[in-house]
Formats: structure tokens, sequence, C-alpha cells
């Protein structure tokens, strides 16, 4: 018996049952419903066929199998390929496409205080969006010289931003990007103007006064009252280089929010598009590629990668247990750090995840300065793993590193032979030997990454080695190396 078997799955029961597969690897190796609600990376350099190859199939696996879904961009050639996956699986009925050219609008604010718990909830969650855009913006920056200033800057933007959304909340205002940039631009700025009571005229002390006059319980009360200190007390006190900078932190996430595309498809007032409509199976395909968009786009869709997390975290599964997905190639443009968080509970949400990405290093460089870590904690969560050709080392080993050690054999010999020049009167003097010798190293090879079929014409065949954590296949290791058709794109 093997110390390591392939585990016995369960005969599947519905169409999402947990076990129901999705597709095969190989023979005898299924991957199901419950699999991908565990989370997949990707790994690929450049034409090693990882789009066309897993990724196309994992894709075209879960629209067969009905899940509805969002789909990300960041190439041009993203809704193309995205809507020939609908095609192909018959869904092209579910599709909806988000974008300038089509009529469909979002209102994140609007969506949002429909589902928070009260004014508490609304603020937090509309505090932790923000300042998840705000991360996007400055993630690229490079350096890490004065990372604790750095750090309070940030809590500091976050607290002026909870207090000012709370303020806008209670004060009755239409809760709007417009209005929090108009509050918080206003606020008084030193204690001299508090003194002389000018701050009273402005929007944010109109806002406070309703506030205050506004009826409120207890609790609301007791964070009114923290609102309001800070904002006559903590916040003019700050020094004016503090001030500017916590002030700019934040204002310049609430000024992308409120002007052209950003404005009209994440703001609109007659919005006809929400995360609670993937439950119905319905596809959303976010088409404003990075690559076209620049930072528009990464706004636009981390936005909407935001709010789809957070509808799917506090959806009711035991009512409607259709699965949904979130897809998105190159994903190392579109991460955020609440991507993690969101990966940790993504299984009882019963949301499939799938990002791929070139290499490791791509992933750490997107994220930042000292990302490190942030890029491991969301990879831990991502349990299935599938590395077509590579060549970045860091992947290389990081792959070697997550499949690990086992004990193997070495054979050696050797042969002597007498060269002496009596030689042919006494006869040679030959000698051999050879022998074993046990060895623990990697399983995996970085020459067998290199080597992986890239794929194309004309077999259109491209391989990845498949690796899931807590799972032996067939073949009795944790991983296995797939071969995987290529459909072939269209003219």
């Amino acid at each position: 018996m093997r110390l390591l078997s392939p585990r016995k799955r369960k005969p599947a029961t519905d169409r999402w049952d947990l076990n129901a597969p999705l597709l095969h690897w190989a023979a005898g190796s299924p991957w199901s419903v419950g699999d991908s609600f565990m989370g997949t990376m990707v790994f690929g350099s450049t034409g090693s066929g990882k789009t066309s190859g897993s990724m196309a199939a994992i894709c075209r696996a879960m629209l067969r199998a009905g899940y509805g879904g969002l789909f990300l961009t960041v190439k041009p050639e993203d809704r193309q390929t995205y809507t020939e996956y609908v095609r192909d699986t018959g869904r092209l009925s579910d599709l909806m496409v988000f974008s300038p050219d089509h009529l469909l609008r979002f209102n994140f604010i609007a969506d949002e205080m429909a589902r928070s718990d009260g004014a508490v909830g609304l603020v937090e969650n509309l505090t932790a969006l923000i300042m998840t855009v705000t991360d996007l913006g400055e993630s690229g920056s490079s350096g890490s010289a004065g990372g604790d200033n750095e750090r309070y800057f940030r809590l500091e933007a976050m607290r002026l931003c909870r207090n000012a959304l709370l303020v806008l909340v209670l004060s009755g205002e239409p809760v709007t990007i417009p209005n929090l940039h108009r509050l918080i631009v206003s606020a008084p700025q030193s204690l001299e103007r508090i003194q002389s009571g000018e701050w009273k005229r402005t929007y944010c002390g109109e806002c406070l006064e309703q506030a205050d006059e506004a009826d409120k319980n207890e609790s609301q009360r007791a964070d009114f009252d923290l609102a309001l200190s800070y904002f006559l007390h903590e916040w003019p006190a700050l020094s004016t280089r503090t001030r500017s900078v916590v002030q700019s932190t934040l204002t310049s996430t609430t000024d992308m929010l409120s002007r052209g595309a950003a404005r009209d498809m994440l703001s609109s007032p007659a919005p006809n598009v929400s995360p609670s409509m993937m439950y119905d199976g319905k596809i959303m395909i976010a088409d404003f590629p990075v690559l076209v968009y620049r930072d528009v786009g990464q706004l636009i869709q981390v936005v909407l990668k935001f709010m789809w997390q957070r509808a799917h975290a506090r959806r009711d599964t035991t009512r409607n247990n259709r699965p949904t997905f979130i897809v998105c190639d190159e994903a190392q443009m579109l991460l955020v750090e609440e991507d993690h968080r969101f990966q940790a509970i993504s299984r009882s949400t019963r949301t499939a995840v799938c990002y791929a990405t070139q290499s490791v290093s791509g992933l750490i460089d997107a994220l930042g300065p000292q990302s490190e870590p942030k890029v491991h904690a969301l990879l831990t969560n991502l349990q299935s793993r599938i590395c077509h050709q590579q060549t970045d080392i860091r992947t290389v080993e990081y792959m070697q590193q997550l499949i690990g050690r086992s004990r193997q054999v070495m054979m050696n010999g050797n042969q002597s032979r007498d060269e002496n020049w009596l030689a042919p009167i006494f006869g040679n003097d030959q000698g051999a030997s050879s022998g074993f010798s046990e060895t623990w190293d990697y399983e995996l090879q970085a020459s067998d990454l290199n080597s992986l079929a890239k794929g194309g014409l004309p077999h259109c065949v491209t391989e990845a080695v498949v690796y899931q954590g807590g799972r032996c296949f067939p073949n009795g290791r944790t991983w296995l190396k797939a071969r995987i058709p290529q459909e072939p794109r269209r003219a």
C-alpha cells in the first residue's frame, strides 16, 4: 500500500455538488466544482500557452457547468476571447458587456447602501473600498524609504475618510463621491479658523450642523461626537505638511472617481447591473482593458471586483447555490491587498477565483516594494497552481519548494584501464566499479519547467505542471504533467 494514495471522491449528487467534475487533467485526475472554489493561479512565460491552454479549459468548464461570473480585462483582445468562450458553451443569452459602448451602468454607493447594515456598516465598507482604490495608485511606487511615515499617512487618510463619510451619512446629504470630496476639501484647516467661526459657512460646517441636529441612536451619537472632535480639534491641529499629505492622499482618489468614465460607469443615477445578477447565471465582461484605459481601466475594474467580492461574502448560499467566478488574465495588473482576504473565504461563498500571470516576480513587482509576504499570502489560498513553460528563476524555485523533495536513487560507475607500455605483452589490467546512492532532491527540476511544450501549430497542445494542495494524483505524486489541447482562434 502506498503511503500517499489518490484521495477517493464521493460521487456527485447534483449539478453543483462539490465533487462534480468540471474537467480532467489526465485519466483519473478530475478537477471538481469544489476544487474551483479553492482558487487557481496559472503561471506561464510569454507564449507558453497559459491563456489558450489551462485558462481556456477552466473558463469553458465553468461556463458549461452554468456558473455566473465576472471577467476582468487587461489586453485589448480579452473581450473577444471571453466572448468566444461564452459562445462556444452556448451561454450568449447570459452575456453582458460593461463598457461605454453598452447600456450597463453601476452605482457602487447605491449598491452598498442597499446591502449595508446601518450607517456604521456603510461607512466602514465605503472606507475600505476607497482606501483599496487609493492603495492601487500607490502600489507601483518604487523604493521603500519612509515606510513608517507612509503607513502613518495611510492610517490618517483612513481616519479622514471614515469621519467624513460618517458626517455625510448622518447629515442626510446624498452620499456621493463628489459630496465626499467637497466635504473633505472644505474641512477647517486651522484652529484660528475654528475660533473665528468661518468654518460654519462651509459645506463641511453645514454637514456637521445637520448631522448634529439629526435623530440618532446612542451608538450613532457616540460616533458623531468622535467625528465632531476630529474635525474641530484633531484635523486643524495637524501640521500643514501632514494635513496636506493626508488630504491629497484621499482627494486624489475621490477626484478620479468623480470624473469621466469612472463617474459615468460607477456612479450612475440609473444603475442597471448588480453583483446579485451573477447568482441567476449572468456573465459580465468588464470591457475596460488596462492596456487601453490605463489608470481609469484599473480603477473601474478594481471597484467592480471589490464590490463583487463583498456581495459574494454576504451571500446566503443556502438559498441559491449557483457557483460564480472571477477571472482575470495578466492578473498582476489588477491585484490589490484585499484580494488575499477574500480568497481566504471564497470557498464558503462558492466563488471560483482564477488568475493568470507570467511569474511570481511579476506579482511582486506589481504590488510594490516589500510585497513578497502579501504575494505569498494570496498564493497560499489559491490551492490549484498550474505552471506552463517557465524561465523565471523565482517562479521555478517557488514551484520546486512547493512540491518539495523526495528520496531519489542515483547510480554511478567507473572503469579503469592500465595504459602501461608492457600491457600488450603481459595483458591489460582493467577494473570497473558501480554503485547506487540515495539523495533528497527536488522532485521537479528547472529543466522540467523550461522544456514544457508551448503549444501552437501543428499539434495545438500545451503542457503544464498541475499542483493541488493536499492532493495525491494517480501517479503517486502531489503533481502531474498535463497535456492540454488548445482551441484554434477564430479568424
